[in-house]
């Protein structure tokens, strides 16, 4: 679903800025079931994540600035969704964190986007 957004976003002139928020009070993003991946065969496991790092890079890529609205929970993909995002902004109460590597998983989507330095967009 979020994918075929972004490759509607893509394509669309009238669009000047994103705003990525979730609909569910307390969460931005929880991230992917971490118990159905585990359940995954290995073989599964590559196109999941697959498919996860394009949707994350098509959202660090887009042409028009982005912003995260974390109104609660960024966990995991959730995070790396925000991290995607030119600009976040966050709840006082908002919560942060890439579980998955307590469970000894490699995050899925590799961002490089947020290590780097930002950039200016001007917005008409």
């Amino acid at each position: 679903m979020l994918s075929k957004a972004v490759d509607a976003l893509k394509s669309d002139n009238k669009v000047q800025t994103i705003i990525i928020r979730s609909e569910v009070p307390g969460i931005f993003c929880a991230g992917a079931d971490l118990k159905e991946r585990a359940k995954m065969h290995a073989s599964e496991v590559g196109p999941f994540v697959s498919k996860i790092r394009v949707v994350i890079n098509d959202i660090a890529n887009l042409p028009v600035p982005t912003i995260a609205a974390i109104d609660g929970l960024a966990l995991g993909g959730g995070l790396e969704l925000a991290l995607a995002c030119d600009i976040r902004v966050a709840a006082s109460f908002a919560k942060m964190g890439r579980v998955e590597t307590k469970l000894a998983i490699i995050p899925g989507g590799e961002l490089e986007k947020a290590s780097g330095s930002g950039h200016c967009y001007r917005v008409r």
